[in-house]
């Protein structure tokens, strides 16, 4: 599959998500959470772009990675996140996006090594990956992250 193609499906796909609902999550005090808050500011971010994204220089998507990723997904969301099929069609579309067209972390990163996720010299670091891309199914496999090495722990 074409990446323009597979942008306008994730288009289609999110284009009733309730969106307004998580960017009130960003400045609403009742999400005290700074994870929380951040991970909302991210992916609305990624859900803009997604609608103002032109591709210029079409590339192929493999068909078995798209669906790879998006059974993994599925098998998250069955293992770790229970029924919400609304908040787990919208990660889907999104992490298609973010993994896939946009070369991007999964998770929110900073310009901060002291950060879970960050981005150094155009290069992006997680320093969970190492461990969690032992997981059954992982999402990890499919992000642009690096492990960390040890030399960047300090």
């Amino acid at each position: 599959m074409k990446a323009s193609e597979l942008l306008e499906t994730i288009r289609e796909e999110l284009e009733d998500y309730p969106i307004e609902y998580l960017r009130n999550k960003v400045t609403d005090d009742r999400y005290k959470d700074p994870l929380v808050k951040k991970l909302a500011k991210y992916n609305c971010e990624s859900y803009d772009e997604i609608y103002s994204l032109q591709i210029t220089d079409d590339f192929d998507i493999k068909d078995g990675v798209i669906e790879n990723l998006k059974n993994d997904i599925d098998y998250y969301f069955d293992t770790y996140a229970g029924g919400d099929i609304e908040t787990r069609e919208f990660t889907k579309y999104l992490s298609l996006y973010l993994a896939l067209i946009a070369k991007k972390p999964l998770h929110p990163f900073t310009e901060n090594k002291k950060d879970q996720v960050y981005i150094l010299d155009d290069k992006y670091y997680c320093k969970q990956r190492i461990i969690s891309i032992r997981d059954k199914q992982s999402l990890c496999r499919y992000c642009v992250c690096q492990n960390e090495s040890y030399f960047g722990m300090f």
